[in-house]
């Protein structure tokens, strides 16, 4: 004969082996802790400070971390500093927004034909792999030194991660849900909206993040390079006046900008796509 063990019960709101928590599962923050980003930050500030005051940097080279803290105070009070780095926002955006507006079409025009994904594989592989700094002469020459000339270098560069990253995610959609719909012949117009931009939308958002931040460099790379107005183009006129503190400075601000953006960029992709598989690895870490 056989007994069973007597159950004990639980005390009233006490929580069961089957109970499970339905708090929110937070993603992961975009540069870790802020203590860690704190103290890693202070480190590398002193160790900058230390090697040029040591002399394992050349001083006339490079300045001290805070002769360029100082020179940075110091453009951060005028008038034309906020200007250039309004164009560069500008250039930026602008830049962006057409990036966005040929590439995610383009991408679901080609990813949802076979015949177009692999006639275009080739062209897209050549095109993508050309620096787009290279074009930078022969923009100068037809479009001088404007706005124009910034945008065409933009797109030219960062069209292409935006473009390929939407192709993969229409080519990724689940089999499986594709025959459904056809099954029940569904408009395309249905399909692309209910099955195939759900799908690739991790793709897409992907894609877009690694848009902007190339973007930004080629906005910066295009002011340098082409004297157009803009952080670049302040960037350059220091190194020419051998003032390598206020350089360095810039060197800074554009540094800043991008860990901005970047930020920016992936507390958007946290908040807009919580069911991605990447955030919930990195609930889940």
């Amino acid at each position: 004969m056989t007994t069973t063990p007597p159950q004990t019960l639980a005390p009233p709101g006490a929580p069961t082996a089957r109970t499970t928590s339905h708090r929110p599962a937070r993603g992961p923050r975009p540069y870790g802790r802020p203590l860690s980003q704190l103290g890693f930050a202070v480190a590398a500030l002193l160790s900058w400070e230390l090697a040029v005051r040591g002399g394992l940097l050349p001083q006339s080279s490079v300045p001290t971390a805070s002769a360029t803290a100082s020179a940075l105070r110091t453009i951060a009070g005028s008038s034309g500093f906020w200007h250039a780095l309004g164009q560069t926002a500008l250039g930026w955006c602008a830049g962006l927004l057409l990036c966005t507006a040929i590439g995610v079409p383009a991408g679901l025009l080609i990813g949802t034909s076979r015949f177009l994904t692999r006639s275009t594989r080739l062209l897209t592989d050549f095109l993508r792999t050309i620096p787009a700094v290279a074009l930078c002469p022969v923009l100068l020459l037809t479009l001088g030194s404007t706005m124009t000339m910034k945008l065409v270098l933009v797109v030219s560069g960062a069209l292409w991660p935006l473009l390929t990253a939407t192709i993969d995610g229409v080519r990724h959609v689940d089999p499986v849900a594709a025959d459904t719909f056809r099954t029940f012949r569904l408009p395309a117009h249905q399909r692309v909206r209910r099955l195939v931009l759900p799908s690739a939308l991790p793709f897409l958002v992907t894609g877009v993040r690694n848009c902007a931040v190339l973007a930004l460099m080629l906005t910066t790379a295009g002011e340098y390079l082409g004297a157009a107005p803009g952080i670049g183009n302040e960037l350059s006129r220091a190194q020419q006046a051998g003032a390598i503190d206020r350089m360095f400075a810039l060197l800074v601000v554009a540094g800043l900008l991008g860990v901005a953006l970047n930020s920016l960029l992936l507390t958007a992709e946290r908040l807009a796509l919580p069911w991605a598989p990447a955030q919930r690895k990195g609930a889940r870490g």
